[in-house]
C-alpha cells in the first residue's frame, strides 16, 4: 500500500494545504540560489518523476503538522526522519505506528519502549529522555499491515475539524470522501454551489445536515474544485 502510485505533486500540496511546490521540494528535493537541499521524504530524488506514493503522502502531512501547528523546523524534521530510517530500517518511517512520534517542547520525540522506559519519550535528534504528547492524526487514522507485519497507516483524517471526511488511497483514487463512503464532499459541495437544497442533497446521498455543511467549508478551505 505505501508504494502505491496515487498523486501528483499539485494534488499533494492542495489535499494538505500546501504552499504550491512544497510537496515536490519536501519529496524530491530542490536547488535554490546554486545550493542543493537534499530530499526529506526520499532518499535519493528521481528525475521527471510526478508520481508520489501513498507512504510519501502520508509522511508529507505529517511533516505540515509538525511544521505548522508544532513548529518544528525542516531542518530538524530532515534530521528526524533519517535518524528513523536507520534506527527502524523502513522507508516511510512516519507512515508507520512503529516509531510512533510525538512532539514536545519543539522536540520531535520517539515513543515507546526503545530504552526499557516505556513511560518516557526519546528526541530523535538529540537522544535526549523527554515526556510527549501524541500525534492526533495517528489516533485518528485507519490502520492496516505491511508485509512484514508491522502497523501502517491506510486512511488519514482530511483535517482535524471535519471528523467525518478522510482520505484513503484506495477509494475514489485517493480523493477526499466521508468515512466509510465514496462520497466526495466536493461533489456534495458542487450541487450545493449550483443551487440545490442541502435537505434534498442529505436525503438524496443518506447525509447530515452537518455533513452537507462540512463538505462546503471543507471544500472552500482547501480550495478543491466542486
Amino acid at each position: 500500500m505505501l508504494d502505491r502510485e496515487v498523486y501528483v505533486f499539485a494534488e499533494v500540496d492542495r489535499l494538505i494545504g500546501l504552499t504550491p511546490g512544497t510537496a515536490k521540494r519536501w519529496i524530491n528535493g530542490y536547488e535554490r540560489a546554486g545550493v542543493y537541499y537534499e530530499p526529506v521524504l526520499r532518499v535519493v530524488p528521481r528525475e521527471d518523476d510526478a508520481w508520489v506514493t501513498w507512504g510519501e503522502f502520508v509522511e508529507a502531512r505529517m511533516l505540515a503538522e509538525y511544521r505548522d501547528i508544532k513548529k518544528i523546523r525542516m531542518a530538524r524534521l530532515r534530521e528526524t526522519v533519517d535518524a528513523l530510517r536507520q534506527n527502524f530500517g523502513l522507508q516511510y518511517p512516519l507512515a508507520h505506528l512503529r516509531p510512533f512520534l510525538s512532539v514536545y517542547d519543539r522536540e520531535v520525540t520517539l515513543e515507546g519502549d526503545v530504552v526499557g522506559m516505556p513511560e518516557h519519550s526519546v528526541a530523535v535528534r538529540t537522544g535526549q529522555l523527554l515526556i510527549g504528547d501524541a500525534k492526533w492524526i495517528a489516533e485518528r487514522s485507519a490502520l492496516d499491515f505491511d508485509e512484514q507485519g508491522d502497523q501502517i497507516i491506510a486512511e488519514l483524517p482530511a483535517d482535524k475539524d471535519f471528523s467525518d471526511i478522510v482520505i484513503n488511497p484506495g477509494r475514489f483514487s485517493g480523493q477526499p470522501t466521508f468515512a466509510g463512503t465514496r462520497i466526495s464532499p466536493v461533489t456534495i459541495a458542487g450541487m450545493v454551489e449550483a443551487g440545490e437544497r442541502p435537505e434534498d442533497v442529505a436525503a438524496d446521498y443518506g447525509l447530515s445536515l452537518q455533513q452537507v455543511d462540512d463538505a462546503k467549508v471543507y471544500t472552500e478551505r482547501y480550495r478543491l474544485a466542486a
